[in-house]
């Protein structure tokens, strides 16, 4: 199935802010592509009739929007919007809140979980900005219309968080694109996976994988750091990948979205959404398809183990985190301790990132 039409969805928690930034409340918010030409919309039908505007650009003013409806009564609506330019979508209730969205996975034909970090609720009513930072896996399969596509989106710098022997196998097609930085440095991965080849149980599972993102907020210390000098020095677009998108490049996002003050849980649901758009299913039909001599040693584990590996449970991000709290106050004071911030770069941050 062509990539392109697959269901697109948001998670919840995005910011419904008032007509004053101040007054902000909750709505959930979604923005599906049916289809290479049309896109869904859906809210909460309890706050009213809705107006609903798009545009190109993410923060674009209200005055240069193109209204799309302006009385739906239901919370749903389908919108005529082609994938490229990427539509942004302001849904603003009779009652005077409004939201922002657009569609949280992007709709590439070779892409692997390269998804918006965008319209989380998060410091002092604010929300993420959509279109700033995104997270990826592997990008050796973009096709030509994928990388002109993400080329459009003036992506400036990709934070590729693999090692030297993953980038040999699997070179990105977007690292080689005219005008776009590339952030990456060798380094072995040690003995914290290797753990998770002895878990018996998913419980042990979790908490093993968890620890092992601990050693990767300090393994991959120096790479962290690089990715926020580049964000304090408003390098974004800015993307940041491994080869799954989900366990570094997981770590860096629970990290980034800790910073710009989106809450734990919503932190903990977009690590999640990884394995809503590449399930464990997917690595483990992989291996079971491949010979004998080839067979990815996951496929050998129980099932349960197999899925937390290969999957992103929830509880794993959840006990990452809580080591965070009780070894370093947190991901604010991890960052603090090994990448460099400071109070004043995480407000430059915030002042950056959010809207």
């Amino acid at each position: 199935m062509d990539r392109r039409t697959l269901l697109i969805g948001l998670s919840s928690g995005l910011a419904l802010a008032g007509t004053h930034t101040q007054a902000a409340s909750r709505l959930n918010a979604a923005a599906t592509r049916l289809d290479p030409t049309k896109v869904r919309l859906m809210w909460n039908a309890s706050a009213g009739s809705a107006r609903v505007l798009t545009s190109s650009q993410p923060n674009a003013n209200l005055f240069a929007m193109k209204e799309v409806a302006a009385a739906v009564q239901n919370g749903q609506l389908d919108v005529a919007a082609a994938i490229s330019p990427r539509p942004y979508f302001l849904i603003r209730t009779r009652s005077g809140g409004q939201v922002r969205i657009a569609e949280r996975l992007l709709p590439l034909e070779g892409g692997r979980n390269f998804r918006d970090l965008g319209g989380y609720a998060a410091h002092r009513g604010k929300s993420v900005s959509w279109g700033k930072i995104y997270r990826s896996g592997v990008m050796a399969k973009f096709t030509a219309n994928d990388t002109a596509y993400l080329r459009s989106l003036g992506i400036a710098v990709i934070c590729d968080l693999r090692s030297g022997q993953e980038r040999s196998s699997e070179p990105s097609v977007l690292l080689a694109s005219d005008g776009v930085k590339t952030l990456f440095k060798d380094y072995e991965m040690g003995s914290s996976l290797n753990k998770l080849m002895a878990a018996k149980t998913k419980d042990e599972a979790v908490v093993t994988f968890g620890d092992a993102y601990i050693d990767f907020a300090q393994t991959l210390a120096p790479q962290y750091k690089e990715m926020f000098e580049n964000l304090l020095e408003n390098k974004a677009p800015l993307a940041v990948n491994c080869t799954a998108g989900k366990d570094r490049t997981g770590v860096a996002s629970a990290l980034i979205l800790s910073i710009l003050g989106v809450d734990r849980a919503a932190v903990v649901a977009d690590y999640a959404l990884s394995q809503k758009f590449v399930p464990p299913s997917y690595y483990l039909n992989q291996a079971s398809g491949a010979t004998a001599a080839q067979t990815s040693p996951f496929a050998r584990l129980p099932r349960p183990v197999a899925e937390v590996i290969l999957g992103s449970d929830p509880g794993v991000m959840q006990h990452a985190l809580g080591r965070m709290d009780r070894e370093f106050g947190g991901p604010i004071g991890l960052a603090k301790k090994q990448f460099g911030l400071t109070d004043a770069a995480i407000a430059k941050l915030r002042a950056d990132y959010l809207v």
